[in-house]
């Protein structure tokens, strides 16, 4: 069984919402500005990158971590919808693209992937990740995320 991330900007959280009320993956979160990737998990894998861009410690981003409560879940349970603190989706934001590849680098060296993951992919997603809270901050839309198996 394959686990996909959903990675989006919605307006609020009603509208974030009507991303899981979907049938199939293939229109999960159609129409809104998002990433869609396998083994990049928010929960897991983004406090370590709020930790690396935000300076906030690991102790304190474990305290607050960068998402939030459940905002939606599909009809079968297999889609849940939560969102990102707006703090987290401006530090995104605010990072520099030219830094993209060296918090990569460093993310990927982070004990929450064990054994290393590779840079450069970690780098490509986090360049649009940025890109979408960039657009989501500009527009004063908040950024947010779908887990379906």
């Amino acid at each position: 069984m394959t686990i996909h991330y959903g990675y989006y900007a919605a307006t609020d959280d009603a509208h974030a919402a009507d991303a899981v009320e979907h049938d199939t993956l293939a229109e999960m979160g159609a129409g809104y500005d998002q990433l869609v990737l396998t083994g990049l998990d928010p929960e897991l894998h983004m406090p370590a990158l709020d930790a690396l861009i935000s300076g906030r410690s690991a102790e304190a981003v474990a305290a607050v971590p960068p998402y939030g409560g459940t905002i939606n879940t599909s009809d079968d349970g297999r889609t849940v919808c939560h969102g990102f603190t707006d703090t987290f989706r401006d530090a995104l934001a605010g990072l520099a693209p030219e830094a993209v590849p060296a918090v990569a680098v460093d993310w990927a060296a982070s004990p929450v992937f064990e054994g290393g993951a590779p840079a450069e992919l970690l780098a490509q997603a986090l360049a649009e990740l940025t890109g979408i809270a960039r657009d989501a901050a500009e527009r004063g839309d908040r950024l947010y995320y779908w887990i379906s198996v």
